[in-house]
């Protein structure tokens, strides 16, 4: 387990030095430029989902304070935009790949996050030797939901473990958060909506109860592609199904208001 805590002076001193982008890699600003993320340019980048993911958990799902932990957090998106947009402290993030880790650390402090966020290197599988249990009141999760064997034959090791279910399947990430969550803490996660009833199944069979849904789609006249779903952990069967989020406005191009203010 690699962790990173404390102040700028205490950090690394490679991380110090490599704030800019380097070969290879973007520097790229959403969140009306409070949020600046170093990515690589072929590499896995950041979607869309991290960033309704974190705006849900906030404003719909009530992760506004006690310990939370980001599983997987890839280039460190979902602590930065807590951080940076929305004000949120006291996280941690969990992240399986070295080469990513790293990108997050960087991104941490280039955002002068190194106060609010907490970067742990390990596997989400393994999470009860990392962490004790019942530590955290809110878990959130954007994990790889495509098919093991799904058109991943042209992808870089780097995006085929972040976007498909190769180093961890949804029970995994279940089994992770119910070991982590308090009780009646809260789950939260973005995936695919044509997996939604397999989801509520792993969830109910871990002892998580959906509470809050919010279907996302691309646009209003199509179906919707994603779910954001907020479970309880021993939590009665009590669901609140919220009004669609439609992402793209009638342009195709144009992001709708709602989301438009997330990333704008």
């Amino acid at each position: 387990m690699r962790a990173l805590t404390g102040t700028a002076q205490d950090w690394p001193h490679r991380v110090r030095l490599r704030l800019e982008p380097g070969p290879g890699e973007t520097l790229d600003a959403i969140c009306g430029g409070e949020v600046r993320v170093l990515q690589r340019r072929l590499g896995y980048r950041f979607t869309l989902d991290p960033v309704l993911l974190a705006h849900f958990a906030v404003f719909e799902a009530g992760a506004l304070r006690g310990r939370l932990l980001d599983l997987g957090t890839g280039c460190g998106i979902i602590p930065l935009v807590l951080a940076r947009r929305l004000g949120r402290a006291g996280i941690t993030a969990l992240e399986l790949q070295p080469g990513l880790f790293s990108l997050a650390e960087r991104n941490v402090y280039l955002n002068r996050c190194e106060g609010e966020v907490t970067l742990v290197q390990g596997d989400l599988r393994l999470v009860a030797e990392t962490f004790p249990a019942s530590s955290f009141g809110h878990v959130l999760c954007n994990p790889p939901y495509r098919a093991r064997t799904a058109g991943q034959s042209n992808l870089s090791l780097e995006k085929a473990l972040a976007r498909h279910e190769i180093a961890c399947e949804l029970p995994d990430v279940v089994r992770a958060a119910a070991y982590l969550l308090v009780p009646r803490g809260g789950l939260c996660m973005v995936y695919p909506a044509s997996r939604f009833c397999e989801l509520v199944s792993v969830l109910r069979t871990l002892q998580l109860e959906p509470r809050t849904v919010r279907m996302v789609h691309p646009r209003a006249d199509r179906p919707a592609k994603l779910v954001l779903l907020h479970a309880v952990k021993g939590g009665r069967p009590d669901l609140t199904v919220l009004p669609p989020l439609v992402v793209h406005a009638e342009e195709e191009a144009a992001f709708t208001d709602e989301v438009n203010a997330m990333v704008g």
